[in-house]
């Protein structure tokens, strides 16, 4: 049935663009290309080598990505990328009507090539009905045969690579071939919002003689994530080692920076702000290392060349395989226990549950002092 669907489909591409060959535009120099990732803030941060590689092999094409505003701020800025459309699913893109805006601002920019890295069923059917000669997407669900014209089966929850290859993967279509690590992940910080990051900490009493530490605790909930209660023991034992330590948070992170500080009574200083992302960037930059779960946080800093130390969940569609930092600096601490789950955590009905906690903290303490190059007498 589903290759029936998808010769129909063909059929009816065939039948509105018959006067365009997908690829024929990709030897010109002024062709355009879109590259859709409408996700989150890891997410899109692991598609950069994307933008770059397309840019390295096609340098006169311009080039439009397609995020959400909360992540436009750190790729915006890039080098290799000429235009920033915004998605909107809860506002302007919303429903029938915001689907029929979305086809007209598509069609407008006449793109040659569609890259999408996360199929969205809306994006690609208004990729289609926007006549968009070439569009390339994972082969997954039902609507990605119907809408993409070339595309990989890629079976991502298999785990056999990095999500950033992944994504690298799907330029195969356009003739692209990147080894795995070639191109590492990027982002763009302002240097005003570098300034004004240092500032904030300097309020703080922060000074460049001693060394500065961010601990991210909190997390969305996509992935299992370290105690709450060993980043507040590994909190108090970087103080005592005499360093400075920032407790960072997004505005979804309230509850558990609140609870820190109290428990904490204060200690270390807090960040939990309602400044754009590229803020954090900027905090970060500032930093030595980077304590932080299996999250957008951990690829923000690592894009930024920072140390990270980050704790990574046993379950394989969580796994630092997948999710892990994409480059070598840093130290990714996962538990050493058997764990068959692909998807998700049995809970109360493993025998390892909570698993998180077999990290110890003394292990991490450990970790992150070599990763600041202290030197431990035993």
């Amino acid at each position: 049935m589903l290759e029936w669907g998808t010769y129909f489909f063909k059929r009816v591409e065939m039948f509105f663009f018959s006067r365009r060959s997908p690829l024929s535009k990709i030897n010109r120099e002024d062709f355009k290309i879109f590259v859709v990732r409408p996700d989150h803030i890891g997410d899109v941060i692991l598609s950069t080598p994307v933008f770059q590689a397309i840019k390295k092999h096609h340098p006169q094409a311009n080039l439009t990505i397609f995020v959400q505003q909360m992540v436009a701020p750190l790729v915006q800025g890039l080098p290799c990328v000429d235009h920033c459309m915004i998605f909107d699913p809860s506002g302007r893109h919303r429903g029938i009507l915001g689907f029929f805006r979305l086809v007209k601002e598509i069609r407008k920019e006449r793109f040659a090539i569609a890259v999408v890295l996360q199929s969205h069923r809306k994006i690609a059917a208004a990729l289609f009905f926007a006549q968009v000669g070439c569009r390339i997407g994972p082969w997954s669900k039902l609507h990605s045969f119907l809408f993409y014209s070339e595309g990989i089966r890629q079976r991502r929850s298999r785990v056999q690579m990095h999500e950033a290859d992944y994504n690298l993967q799907l330029l195969r279509s356009l003739q692209i071939n990147i080894p795995s690590r070639s191109i590492l992940t990027q982002v763009s910080i302002s240097s005003e919002v570098r300034q004004k990051a240092q500032s904030l900490l300097q309020q703080k009493g922060w000074t460049a003689e001693k060394k500065l530490i961010v601990v991210h605790p909190g997390m969305r909930g996509s992935a299992l994530n370290w105690p709450q209660s060993h980043y507040e023991d590994l909190i108090l034992a970087l103080l005592q080692d005499q360093n400075q330590v920032l407790v960072s948070g997004g505005p979804g992170d309230f509850e558990v920076l609140s609870r820190i500080r109290t428990n904490l009574q204060q200690q270390p200083w807090f960040y939990c702000g309602e400044e754009p992302i590229d803020f954090l960037g900027g905090l970060f930059c500032v930093s030595d290392l980077v304590v932080v779960g299996g999250t957008g946080p951990l690829h923000l800093a690592v894009a930024l060349g920072r140390n990270v130390l980050t704790f990574h969940s046993p379950i394989l569609v969580q796994s630092a395989k997948r999710w892990g930092p994409y480059a070598k600096q840093g130290r990714t601490l996962t538990p050493e226990v058997y764990c068959g789950q692909v998807f998700r955590c049995l809970g109360s009905r493993c025998r390892n549950y909570p698993c998180m906690s077999e990290v110890s903290v003394s292990q991490a303490l450990q970790a992150a002092r070599e990763l600041l190059g202290v030197r431990v007498s035993l």
